[in-house]
């Protein structure tokens, strides 16, 4: 593919934490002749109506962060990757959820409780073992495998002593009981760009790869796919990571709005960067 020719206003890549992520996009876009502005946005103050950028390549670490940068340079005409929106919508696991039920998707059996009190009536509800986390957070912060109603009331006491409205909440869900492993795939565009398995770790029940879960690539069947699509669009996402559990078929868990993908390259061994970057001289020649 010849140079692009691009300049600082056209490209922004908006980080607070330059990851090995933050790095390949950045080379990608110059291996494309694409020389993108770099915004620190824990530095930078960010201003409303001034000149933007054509593409805004959204990638702090935090949700507000990301999904503040990402309105901020909306207001001024970028297009963002992702939209506020869509960061919003994938960065509170209730709106996400939410989303994909609108969408006639299968997710867990969920209830939101706001008390202690909706709390223990979810746990009569959806049955022991269940699944608790809050609407906030990555990694598998938080997230809890509840076995019996002592441990959950120390959980719900223990919640209920953070600050935020948010870490008070709870999102109750049936326990999947998958194959040691969940799914994760990306999605570009309406394509999906490949997929892996996470392998959860002996005495961990999560399969998060930041918990040492291994990672290692499949080929997606055409149900898998057409889902993880469809998930994508429930939230209006370009660019995002599926998180979907295998139990009797696939039931969609959670959406990434900033997805990581450097253990999704080592596993699949598909250039996740290099195919953003081809995306977004695309949209350059719009």
């Amino acid at each position: 593919m010849p140079p692009v020719k691009a300049f600082n206003s056209d490209v922004e890549v908006l980080y607070d934490v330059p990851r090995i992520e933050e790095k390949l996009i950045i080379r990608a876009l110059t291996n494309l002749g694409i020389k993108p502005k770099l915004t620190t946005v824990k530095d930078t103050p960010l201003v409303f109506n001034e000149g933007a950028p054509r593409v805004c390549i959204v990638r702090p670490m935090s949700m507000y962060r990301a999904a503040y940068s990402a309105a901020v340079r909306e207001a001024s005409g970028s297009f963002t990757i992702n939209s506020s929106d869509t960061i919003i919508n994938c960065g509170d696991k209730v709106l996400t959820l939410s989303k994909l039920a609108s969408a006639g998707l299968r997710i867990p059996k969920s209830i939101v409780a706001l008390t202690i009190q909706s709390a223990e009536e979810a746990c009569k509800l959806i049955g022991l073992p269940l699944v608790d986390k809050p609407p906030i957070g990555g990694w598998g912060r938080l997230v809890s495998l509840v076995s019996d109603e002592t441990t959950y009331r120390s959980l719900l006491e223990h919640r209920e002593m953070m600050t935020s409205q948010q870490l008070k909440t709870h999102i109750i869900q049936e326990y999947i009981k998958t194959p040691g492993r969940d799914v994760r795939v990306i999605v570009l565009d309406d394509e999906v760009l490949g997929a892996m398995y996470r392998y959860k770790q002996e005495n961990e029940w999560r399969s998060n790869v930041a918990l040492g879960a291994k990672a290692v690539g499949f080929k997606p069947d055409d149900e898998l796919r057409e889902i993880c699509i469809k998930a994508a669009n429930a939230v209006k996402g370009v660019f995002v990571s599926v998180d979907v559990l295998e139990s009797d078929g696939y039931f969609l868990n959670e959406v990434n709005g900033v997805p990581e993908f450097k253990a999704f390259i080592e596993a699949t061994k598909r250039n996740v960067a290099a195919d953003l970057a081809n995306y977004i001289v695309k949209v350059l020649k719009r």
